[in-house]
């Protein structure tokens, strides 16, 4: 069994195809996916993809790209689709992006507090995006320790995945791992206790190098993750599967299995 902890199964070229994407991950071996909702246009279709497919839960957040566009009342909307279903299981994914065209870093730390906010009190994990803002985003989430939380598709320095660790953070890999330019990213992987690593798509982005001539991604392609991670850490694919899934679990909660 692989779980696939980060997709966007509502994003164009996999909302289109949800059927044959799920049964091909279930035919991959990957039973059970999580759907992120990334704005509040995103969350409506995140949930009704979830009532749709018994394996696929959900985690709704702003994410950094979004910041800048919510309204005043974004948070209070956010709270009631989290809990319009039982099977969204995390807030996000949500964070920091210094990277491109996302709002200006005022306004990203302004949204990324009001939902960690929303995590303590509902209790839930967290997800995570940072990118090219490593050293904002440690210096925000050590003031809230009681948090759970996965860096998700992480990119990073192996000094800043220590970092991170320092905070027992989780920390998911994705398809990057498999790229010749990525040996930070594999150096990394090493790094990470075993019981804090988790796999991921982020489909339908970054295919992973085997099939990278396939678009989009997918959550079957999290087997091709798995297998770049088995080797990295002198793990079976099933070592893989079992450690990854116990993280999966634990993180996100006994519901996962439901």
């Amino acid at each position: 069994m692989l779980i696939d902890t980060h997709c966007h199964l509502t994003y164009e070229g996999l909302e289109e195809r949800q059927v044959d994407v799920v049964q091909r991950a279930a035919s991959a071996g990957v039973n059970r996916m999580i759907c992120i909702g990334t704005h509040p246009a995103d969350h409506p279709r995140v949930l009704e993809t979830v009532a749709a497919f018994g394996q696929v839960f959900a985690a709704l957040g702003i994410h950094p790209h979004h910041a800048g566009e919510v309204a005043e009342n974004f948070i209070d909307e956010l709270q009631w689709a989290i809990g319009s279903s039982p099977k969204v299981l995390a807030v996000g994914e949500c964070g920091l992006d210094y990277h491109g065209n996302s709002a200006s870093p005022e306004v990203q730390k302004t949204v990324f507090l009001r939902q960690i906010e929303l995590a303590e009190q509902l209790q839930l994990p967290m997800i995570l995006h940072v990118r090219d803002a490593h050293a904002d985003a440690l210096a925000i989430m050590k003031h809230h320790p009681r948090v759970r939380f996965v860096v998700h598709c992480f990119t990073g320095t192996p000094q800043e995945c220590a970092r991170w660790m320092e905070l027992s953070a989780y920390i998911g890999f994705t398809g990057v791992i498999t790229y010749k330019n990525a040996p930070d990213v594999r150096s990394a992987c090493r790094l990470v206790a075993e019981d804090r690593l988790l796999i991921e798509t982020d489909s339908p982005y970054l295919t992973p190098q085997a099939v990278r001539k396939i678009k989009p991604n997918e959550p079957a392609f999290v087997a091709y993750v798995a297998q770049r991670v088995a080797a990295e850490r002198g793990w079976t694919i099933e070592q893989t599967g079992e450690i990854t899934c116990a993280n999966a679990v634990r993180l996100f909660g006994d519901t996962l299995l439901q």
